[in-house]
């Protein structure tokens, strides 16, 4: 009866037809181009980021993104919701098919109840009984409900999928800015040291004059009025690189503090490639995790169009039940004491109050707000990408310029040195140049931070690096073995 039951399953399933809507991936019309004029280091032709975070030619930067790939919660925890997406998937699919359970019982009374029946193999008692049984239920997916509820699964774990990439751009990209953050701390810390540095020598020559009786005390205390100011710039400094050290350590999925000793070698601010490859507006849709996200959230909804509609149209669901039943065990699976029993309910939930016709209200409206979501998540991205262009180019347009500042106020300051020791200028104008100096030292320290930030922030924005798998990772095998069949959004010039 088993076999004959799957026989009919699998007819039915084939023979059922799919109400509700069937999904096609939105088509977009995007730009040919970016708004932003681009200027040398940023190439308008396609490129595909790839390990950018490789770019910048930092040993320390590749470990501990590394690091990061293998410990992070966060990543951990969105492996763990993939493979809760499947075993939802399992349970959504496993409804195309009979549910069949095996019951078995054997039943022997006790006491003087017991009545003996002599038979040539010995006494046997007639108030024993045992049994074997197969219930069988199945509702034939007639109107496709199953079947549209087994792809609104597929397009949940497909959407989970996206969200472990999403999570991974994001924190390979919160690694690589933490990282920076600490190096240009270190770099304006160290820029601040010798700044003070030099005010300390100015005040030693002050010092000096005063001492010889050719300067006076006013002198003396503006130039240890300037070196405490330039001292008291410096915890706000060592705080901000303490802070940017433990957030990484977080990142990295360990506690704050050992890294900071791998870290405590000062060393220059890794620097973005001389080229970053932007492509073209459709190559962001096709890379960003964020977008593909919400284009499987748009599938998943439709789906759930389907599911309503064919909520309102009648279902047909078959039971069954059989088995052997004997009071000898040596002949229990006897076939004269094999029977059962089939039946068929069709059901029509004709008048609900509109209650099904509200429910498939709610799934259209749904559908139209994922819809949304989705088109206003890729207005997003390239608005995401147009900023951190914008960021990037002024911050290397700054960078450019304080270089020159610096070298200015460097010769200034020497001339002032030399002009002040031989009487010609007074302490005010080596005490103020040494000051515009130092600013402009921080600001191309900051500059420096900030152009490599920036850089991530493109790389981020352009969905870099959201393809690369990590070797060795927990997510490697789960996410791979979930890998879309093919792409879903469609994109047009």
């Amino acid at each position: 009866m088993a076999a004959a039951m799957g026989g009919l399953a699998a007819f039915l399933g084939v023979q059922g037809c799919m109400v509700g809507p069937d999904y096609a991936p939105p088509q977009l019309v995007m730009p040919d181009s970016w708004h932003v004029a681009l200027v040398d280091g940023i190439e308008a032709e396609q490129a595909d980021p790839g390990a950018w975070w490789r770019n910048f030619e930092d040993e320390m930067l590749v470990e501990l993104v590394t690091l990061a790939e293998e410990r992070n919660l966060d990543l951990r925890s969105a492996v763990s919701s993939i493979r809760e997406a499947r075993a939802e998937y399992g349970i959504a699919a496993s409804d195309l098919y009979p549910q069949v359970s095996l019951d078995t019982s054997a039943e022997f009374s006790s006491g003087n109840s017991r009545t003996p029946n002599l038979t040539n193999t010995g006494i046997e008692y007639e108030d024993q009984a045992y049994d074997l049984g197969l219930d069988l239920g199945w509702e034939v997916d007639l109107w496709g409900k199953v079947r549209r509820s087994v792809e609104a699964a597929e397009a949940s774990v497909q959407y989970q999928v996206e969200y472990w990439r999403d999570i991974l751009v994001s924190v390979r990209a919160e690694v690589a800015m933490s990282y920076i953050s600490a190096r240009s701390y270190q770099l304006q810390i160290q820029a601040l040291a010798e700044s003070i540095g030099s005010l300390e020598a100015t005040l030693e020559l002050v010092q000096q004059k005063f001492d010889a009786g050719v300067g006076n005390e006013i002198s003396v205390a503006e130039a240890q009025a300037s070196l405490a100011e330039a001292v008291a710039r410096m915890p706000a400094l060592v705080e901000g690189e303490a802070t940017a050290i433990n957030r990484l350590s977080v990142l990295v999925g360990e506690t704050p503090g050992p890294l900071r000793d791998r870290l405590a070698e000062v060393q220059p601010v890794p620097q973005p490639p001389a080229e970053i490859g932007v492509g073209i507006p459709a190559d962001v849709i096709r890379r960003r995790p964020d977008i593909r996200q919400a284009e499987r959230r748009l599938a998943e909804a439709t789906a759930y169009v389907g599911v309503a509609e064919a909520a309102l149209l009648p279902s047909l669901k078959i039971q069954g039940s059989g088995g052997f039943s004997s009071n000898q065990f040596n002949d229990w699976f006897n076939s004269s004491n094999l029977g059962g029993l089939l039946g068929i309910t069709v059901s029509w939930p004709f008048f609900t109050a509109g209650r099904l016709e509200s429910v498939v209200d709610v799934r259209d409206e749904q559908a139209k707000q994922a819809l949304y979501a989705y088109e206003s998540t890729v207005l997003n991205a390239i608005g995401d990408v147009e900023n951190a262009l914008i960021s990037y180019l002024q911050a290397l347009q700054a960078r450019r310029d304080l270089n020159a500042t610096v070298a200015a106020y460097d010769r200034v300051v020497s001339l002032a040195e030399e002009r002040y020791a031989t009487g010609v200028d007074s302490l005010d104008t080596l005490l103020y140049n040494e000051r515009l100096l130092m600013s402009a030292r921080q600001d191309l320290a900051v500059a420096e931070g900030q152009v490599s930030t920036n850089a991530v922030m493109l790389y981020k924005a352009l969905g870099g690096g959201w393809e690369i798998v990590p070797e060795g990772t927990e997510g490697r095998e789960t996410v791979a073995a979930e890998e879309s069949k093919n792409e879903h959004t469609e994109v047009s010039g």
